[in-house]
């Protein structure tokens, strides 16, 4: 339908080092990764043969599913069928057929405009399933065939919630910048290991209009609960408040634990 948005549910896969390999083994890489991705939504019990079909990217696919494809079923049960898969067809292959995949998982608003498809969230998607801290947790978990990464939008509206066959515990957060997007985080998953191996965990960008005493981590007024960081603080000629204590006067201040404590190294 020209020009009409609609609501899908985005597959992204690449395979790892493929431009490395020789033309009759990307070949064969391609015929064999359509079949296993194919065979791991037919057991998974997702709808794939309806319009649209996948979309070839060379070295790899990008399918649009229904949108109301159950996205449960595609992070957990299609995710374990597709690892079981790969790691079936490394048994029996050499090391130059090796199919190692990517895999990224979005949803939204895609359209087609009589030539091929176009959406923000498309671009999104494969912009995920490229993003080096996916590339190096696959190059960095040799247990596995297969490195997931997630859209943030998608861990908090499916993984976070721990349905069957999902663990929220093996996700990381990355800080993801990639061209237009910038401080935004993706959650990256290796099958087989308990934390992805090989990246970094987010860190968000510090506020560094902060003053001191607003409300937040270690510095909110009145709050006897929270650590109240004051480390290696010079304070001369005015007032520093943390939590409820107010101090005046040139002091050197450690870390003070919060009201209540006596062990506070002042």
């Amino acid at each position: 339908m020209e020009g009409k948005a609609q609501h899908y549910a985005i597959l992204v896969v690449d395979i790892e080092k493929f431009g490395s390999r020789g033309n009759p083994t990307q070949a064969t890489l391609r015929k064999r990764m359509y079949e296993l991705l194919e065979h791991a939504l037919d057991e998974a019990g997702i709808d794939h043969r309806a319009e649209p079909r996948p979309v070839d990217r060379g070295d790899g696919v990008f399918w649009l599913l229904p949108g109301s494809v159950p996205k449960t079923e595609l992070t957990g049960r299609f995710v374990y069928l597709l690892q079981a898969a790969l790691r079936a067809h490394a048994r029996h292959s050499s090391a130059d057929a090796a199919l190692r995949l990517r895999a990224a998982l979005h949803y939204g608003e895609v359209a087609w405009d009589g030539r091929g498809w176009v959406g923000e969230d498309l671009n999104t998607a494969c912009r995920i399933v490229d993003f080096q801290p996916l590339r190096d947790a696959l190059g960095a978990g040799t247990r596995s065939a297969l490195a997931l990464a997630v859209s943030d939008p998608w861990y908090r509206a499916v993984v976070r919630h721990d349905y069957p066959e999902i663990d929220s515990r093996t996700y990381q957060a990355v800080r993801f910048d990639a061209k237009e997007i910038k401080g935004s985080k993706v959650w990256i998953r290796v099958p087989g290991y308990d934390t992805p191996p090989g990246i970094e965990p987010f860190v968000a960008d510090e506020d560094p209009g902060t003053p001191v005493g607003a409300e937040g981590e270690g510095t909110a007024p009145g709050n006897p609960g929270k650590n109240h960081n004051l480390v290696n603080a010079q304070v001369q000629a005015q007032q520093v408040v943390a939590g409820d204590q107010i101090v005046n006067g040139s002091l050197q201040f450690g870390t003070w634990p919060g009201p209540g404590s006596a062990t506070g190294d002042r």
